[in-house]
């Protein structure tokens, strides 16, 4: 007697053909019905996660973005269009259409704060830049300790505002202050530095300088290491200095970075409060008073929302603005390039 059905036994069995159209079929029937299920069966959950709409994939993150970001500019919006006291006991809030933007247009410390948010940026940001790519240049080579002391360089960045305005601030300390300490002991009588307006401006100035340059130096670096070496190479080869290398060849290559780097310090920068509140308060006077913290002064010393969400939507139209200047020109030069490369 025959241990098993063979394979031509299978195909000669009508039922067995007839009820599973081949023999292959008859031997996979029990892992088939397994799989499958009883017939009239709902598809299995990856099968409806495979017919579901993509736009369902997008929508947690959609969400979590319009709750954190779009609907906290749109209430904002909303607000500067209102005379809105932040004190219940001062009236309810008034609808006023542009009158906030008509009243700043007017308002002679709204333009003074505005000069001195833009010269704060003109002034540190090009610095910063500067330190930074001279560092970058500087330590783009391997020596002794050179991992440990990039590492070091980057410490300022990674301390909080607040924490880099108390100390700047403890620095000029009038009486106590290390750096009057030193003009003592040179002779030289103690100054107060942050009450005077010049001083003030420049002590706010320097602060973010020795805190943020380290980060242009971060990205120029990294720039650095993308340069082909073949390039270099052949530049020296053709009896090239290193000032034109540098000229003809790092800095072309560099500006996609440089332009990246500038763009996200001009936003942090127009945003910049911690460090000069706890050092000036925006004081001597106006001195120190940037667009950030008369912001703040609007919103929660004279109690005017309104006026304040009119300054913050101004504030996002600059930062709009300075975005798309400079990634447009990135983007020009990233047409310029695959021109030159298809010729």
């Amino acid at each position: 007697m025959n241990r098993g059905i063979g394979l031509k036994g299978i195909e000669g069995d009508p039922s067995v053909t007839d009820r599973l159209g081949s023999p292959v079929a008859a031997r996979q029937t029990p892992a088939a019905d397994a799989i499958a299920g009883p017939r009239g069966a709902r598809p299995g959950l990856g099968k409806r996660l495979n017919d579901a709409p993509p736009w369902l994939f997008l929508l947690p993150a959609l969400l979590v973005v319009f709750a954190v970001l779009i609907f906290p500019i749109l209430f904002s919006l909303y607000v500067s269009f209102f005379n809105w006291p932040l004190s219940s006991g001062a009236g309810e809030p008034r609808f006023v259409g542009l009158g906030n933007y008509s009243a700043l247009a007017i308002d002679p410390e709204f333009w003074n704060s505005l000069k001195l948010q833009l010269g704060f940026i003109f002034i540190a940001i090009p610095l910063e830049l500067f330190l930074g790519f001279c560092a970058a240049l500087l330590l783009n080579r391997e020596f002794f300790g050179a991992r440990v002391v990039r590492t070091l360089l980057l410490l300022p960045v990674f301390f909080l505002p607040i924490v880099s305005g108390m100390t700047w601030r403890f620095m000029l300390q009038p009486r106590y202050g290390p750096l009057n300490a030193l003009l003592i002991a040179l002779g030289i009588p103690e100054m107060t530095w942050l009450n005077d307006p010049t001083f003030a401006y420049v002590a706010i100035v320097a602060q973010d300088v020795w805190r943020m340059w380290p980060f242009m130096f971060m990205l120029l670096y990294a720039g650095l290491t993308n340069v082909p070496s073949e390039l270099l190479e052949a530049a020296e080869i053709d009896g090239a200095t290193y000032g034109r290398r540098l000229r003809s060849v790092i800095v072309p290559l560099l500006v996609p970075t440089i332009l990246t780097a500038v763009l996200l310090r001009i936003i942090d920068a127009l945003r910049v409060f911690s460090e000069v509140y706890v050092m000036t308060e925006g004081g001597p006077g106006s001195a120190t008073l940037l667009f950030s913290l008369y912001t703040y002064r609007q919103g929660f010393t004279y109690m005017r929302v309104g006026m304040a969400s009119a300054m913050a939507i101004f504030l996002l139209v600059l930062s709009i603005l300075f975005a798309t200047t400079l990634v447009r020109r990135n983007m020009s030069l990233d047409e310029l390039e695959r021109k030159a490369g298809g010729r």
